[in-house]
């Protein structure tokens, strides 16, 4: 089991929007697993991308930021108990990127154009 309280403990080392960024990237694989529907090893992710929007949120000074790093949590949790039953591996792809270019936008490290 992976130690979750160390990787905490770094995690928060890092500014709310690096650490919006470190999780959008965990959607980005999410996303490429579930492009090939590989639900076993999207399931670490989808544990850690929870911690990761817990840890974030704690961090954000935003109330916005905040309510949409809790709308993502409730996300995650749709799409792990959700794929192949209510959801297609290809939705939650599709779904899991959208939300990952959501968050780049969100922390200001993305930049259109």
């Amino acid at each position: 089991m992976k130690d979750y309280s160390a990787l905490q403990v770094r995690y928060q080392r890092d500014e709310p929007s690096v650490q919006i960024g470190g999780l959008a990237s965990n959607l980005s694989r999410i996303a490429w697993h579930a492009g090939r529907g590989s639900q076993e090893s999207a399931i670490p992710l989808f544990r850690e991308s929870k911690y990761f929007t817990e840890w974030a949120a704690a961090s954000c000074s935003s109330v916005d930021r905040q309510g949409v790093l809790a709308e993502l949590q409730l996300q995650l949790a749709l799409w792990e108990r959700g794929w192949g039953e209510r959801l297609s591996p290809s939705t939650i792809a599709q779904e899991a990127q959208q939300w990952s270019i959501r968050l780049l936008e969100t922390s200001g490290l993305f930049h259109d154009g």
